[in-house]
């Protein structure tokens, strides 16, 4: 009877340290999605400044003005200078900006990345609540099992 005792309470520890693996195994796993959500964000936050860059027409010497329409949260620049070209990020006072400067049209285009930062912290808390609420099964299930195997072994 000894015996079968204590190899319960090895199987017991050992579902334990399986319980432990599986929080590490979730964590990482939360931990990747919001990476994931990160880099897929700013990828279209890439693509959107490209698209519209694509869109614009070129500058025209003769003309003085030209009508682009284009979204409220984009900025866009008309530069002659081409001391940066591609995508960079930038700031005006506190605020963050992803600017994608063509040379060939003489624009620059800027977005907040507020917006993006916004929406990956909203979807970090929530994965932190998810996480919690994992853990909190978890181990209301080590718990319950913990105290069936104990009224078995007293009740023998």
């Amino acid at each position: 009877m000894e015996s079968n005792e204590i190899a319960v309470y090895r199987g017991l520890g050992a579902v334990r340290n399986y319980g432990i693996a599986v929080l590490f195994a979730l964590l990482a796993l939360n931990g990747v999605t919001l990476g994931a959500l990160n880099w897929i964000e700013n990828n279209e936050l890439h693509d959107e400044l490209l698209r519209y860059s694509e869109s614009l027409p070129s500058p025209d010497a003769t003309a003085t003005e030209q009508t682009v329409t284009l979204p409220e949260d984009i900025l866009l620049f008309r530069t002659q200078s081409s001391a940066h070209v591609g995508f960079y990020e930038t700031s005006i006072g506190d605020e963050r900006y992803l600017a994608y400067a063509d040379i060939d049209k003489q624009a620059v285009l800027m977005k907040s990345t507020t917006a993006i930062q916004r929406e990956v912290t909203s979807f970090a808390f929530a994965l932190v609540a998810l996480y919690l609420g994992e853990l909190v099964l978890l181990l209301g299930w080590w718990f319950f099992i913990r105290s069936k195997v104990r009224e078995i072994f007293e009740a023998v």
